[in-house]
């Protein structure tokens, strides 16, 4: 309350301009002071600035330090995949061919995690781990040639770990199993097209092309042949079949490629003349027991279609593959080359395709522009027609003789019901195998039995219940998480104490029967295993091939609507329409006409009961006649399909299984198809 005057007497600091220098001229001892000083509000917005600045920083080093990932749940999506291996640091680009660096056209490659920080103590030990695993790295042999294919579409994980192991010229691998568009498909090098004279394929060593103009091996007559005399075809064809499978880089065939819409070459016979030989168009890769039969019929009905030799030449089969020339397979293609049309096209409609590796990279590297027909059907309708056409193959093929009396004897463990419920316990037991380790799952006709390490002592294991024994151990619990109810049905034969003498005899002499006498069909957990791997195979040939080469048939919705169906798939071969009339169901009779037969015999088995009168040779000796449902089957009003009638329980078990794997395939399709 002092008057300016009396404060400057006294000493304190005026905020007046005016008397500053006042002030300086009583206190001559006073530091000179600036006359211009920041306000005290930019004071305190600076400090805001530099707190938010430290904080700022603090989060982003936080937010890239590298952090352990949490555990992976499982989950039935699982159950056809790797166990998850560890991921290790790429080595150093330059350190690698270029050849095997990945393409830039694959989408989303994700960078290499770091490696946590190791204490100094631990860090000699993990130095010598890894220069014992790059030593094993530079010893892995590579893949070089068409019999070593790397599957790196099946394994993202493996492949991007260890891509300097895959085949340079066959598989470029992506790292982003996410992806799902065209762009993510794996660039294959194409095979090279000569436009050049056709020359003929050299019969001395080295080739350096795919001859068309080879001797057949085997031959056509192979199987009137006895066992010693196709021993000594198969070594002589040996050499012939290894050249094939050992060509240089880069693919390349030995003819000249001829101006057709069906891929055709023209190749110097060794006459001197020029021969032309074809390959198919497009492919029916699959899934058997969905239709496969009578999309083949339907597309015969088009006039610029030609049938095969056999519906199934199964040459990228896994045993036919290591065995058959391509001048072999080429023989099932002659009509072909007979059709003097320019858009005329042939098809293979092997259904063993969708499931083969050396026919997903075989076809990625010599038939490159292939189109890819892939029907799917209703996962618990399919396990039911694979095991009905294994049981009718069984008794078909064996219907007398010491193999029928073994099939008799254990005839009440060969139902649909017993077969595909022990198809489950196997799978299930081989995924908990991959979750707490052990023993693989017994395979095919076999006791289902765990080992002692497993269940309680002996000498206690009356004194538990079924459940009690299996909750012994961490695998048993696992089982009985799986499905409680099923595996406490199958408890007694689990813990060793079913069957008894003297079915248990009986199953140990029909092992081989039933997977002999049924051409592998009602082997667990075969069924199972082709029903609910639609969206996994699918995802696999998405990575190599675009999608606008492979097109997906529902089996319902082309017995509802099979010439709307028929005309997309026309549409997608690039051929014209054309009206197929109103059967739209077709069923294989016999092997005859399907695929080369390996014995004589084989030529006259049946398949449900004769429906000559109905059947028509649109393919060389193929019998097809009308699909015949079991007796008091149920139609479907919904789908227009008959369904097989499946024991409630059992069919809500299977449901439950093919849920995870059926929204898989709805999300690879883009739509729910309400199974």
């Amino acid at each position: 309350l002092l008057p300016p005057t009396m404060l400057s007497r006294k000493g304190h600091h005026d905020p007046s301009p005016r008397r500053e220098a006042d002030v300086e001229a009583h206190h001559p001892r006073h530091p000179p002071k600036s006359t211009a000083r920041p306000p005290r509000r930019l004071l305190i917005i600076a400090a805001v600035a530099c707190s938010l600045w430290y904080l700022c920083m603090q989060y982003m080093v936080q937010s890239h330090a590298p952090a352990a990932e949490p555990p992976r749940a499982s989950s039935d999506l699982d159950m056809y995949s790797e166990p998850p291996v560890q991921r290790r640091p790429v080595p150093a680009v330059a350190s690698v061919p270029p050849a095997a660096q990945p393409s830039p056209k694959v989408a989303g490659s994700q960078p290499t995690p770091a490696v946590a920080a190791q204490p100094p103590s631990a860090r000699p030990q993990a130095v010598q781990a890894g220069q014992a695993q790059a030593k094993q790295d530079d010893e892995a042999p590579r893949c070089k040639s068409d019999d070593q294919f790397t599957d790196c579409a099946a394994d993202l994980v493996k492949a991007c770990g260890r891509w300097r192991n895959l085949c340079q010229s066959t598989c470029t691998p992506g790292c982003d199993p996410a992806a799902d568009n065209d762009n993510a498909a794996v660039v294959l090098e194409s095979p090279h097209v000569e436009r050049v004279e056709a020359a003929r394929a050299p019969e001395a060593e080295p080739q350096t092309c795919l001859p068309f103009s080879r001797q057949l091996c085997p031959p056509l007559n192979l199987s009137l042949l006895d066992n010693k005399e196709q021993k000594a075809v198969h070594d002589s064809c040996g050499k012939y079949v290894k050249q094939e499978r050992n060509l240089p880089s880069p693919p390349r065939f030995c003819g000249a490629r001829e101006g057709r819409l069906n891929p055709c070459w023209s190749e110097t016979a060794g006459n001197g003349s020029a021969l032309s030989y074809c390959l198919p168009h497009f492919f029916i890769l699959g899934e058997m027991k969905c239709g496969t039969t009578t999309v083949y019929e339907l597309l015969l009905k088009h006039p610029r279609i030609v049938a095969p030799r056999t519906k199934e030449p199964r040459y990228l089969q896994q045993g036919r593959f290591a065995q058959t020339t391509l001048s072999r397979y080429a023989v099932n293609f002659r009509r072909a080359v007979e059709t003097a049309a320019a858009d005329t096209v042939t098809f293979d409609a092997s259904p063993v395709y969708l499931r083969s590796k050396i026919a997903r990279f075989w076809l990625a590297r010599w038939l490159p522009e292939a189109k890819l027909i892939v029907l799917v059907r209703n996962p618990v309708q399919r396990s039911y027609s694979h095991w009905k056409m294994g049981y009718e193959w069984a008794h078909g093929k064996c219907s007398d003789g010491d193999m029928a009396q073994r099939l008799k004897e254990v005839a009440e463990l060969l139902t649909f019901s017993s077969i595909i419920q022990r198809s489950l316990v196997v799978t299930y037991w081989d995924r908990c195998r991959q979750l707490t380790g052990g023993e693989s799952a017994p395979s095919g006709f076999s006791l289902m039995a765990l080992n002692d390490k497993r269940l309680p002592p002996a000498e206690q294991r009356h004194l538990h219940s079924p459940a009690a024994t299996l909750n012994y151990s961490a695998f048993g619990r696992c089982l009985l998480t799986q499905d409680h109810d099923l595996i406490l049905e199958y408890a007694d034969e689990l813990r060793g104490a079913w069957p008894v003498e003297p079915l248990k005899g009986a199953m140990s002499r029909a092992k081989h029967a039933v997977g002999s006498c049924s051409e592998m069909m009602m082997l667990p957990p075969a069924a199972l295993q082709k029903s609910g791997s639609y969206a996994v195979e699918l995802e696999r040939w998405a990575r190599i091939f675009p999608r606008s080469q492979i097109k997906v048939i529902v089996t319902d919705e082309l017995t509802r609507g099979s010439q709307r169906i028929m005309n997309e798939t026309f549409d997608f071969l690039q051929l014209p329409r054309m009206p197929i009339g109103n059967q739209s169901r077709f069923c294989v009779r016999g092997k005859a006409g399907v695929m080369d037969v390996l014995h004589a015999s084989e030529l006259n088995i049946t398949i449900g009961h004769d429906t000559s009168e109905h059947a028509h040779l649109l393919a060389p000796q193929l019998k097809v006649g009308d699909c015949e449902p079991d007796s008091g089957h149920a139609h479907d009003e919904a789908t227009g399909s008959d369904l097989h009638r499946i024991e409630p329980r059992v069919q809500e078990r299977l449901r439950r299984f093919f849920e995870p794997h059926n929204r898989r395939l709805y999300r690879f399709l883009g739509r729910d198809l309400g199974w």
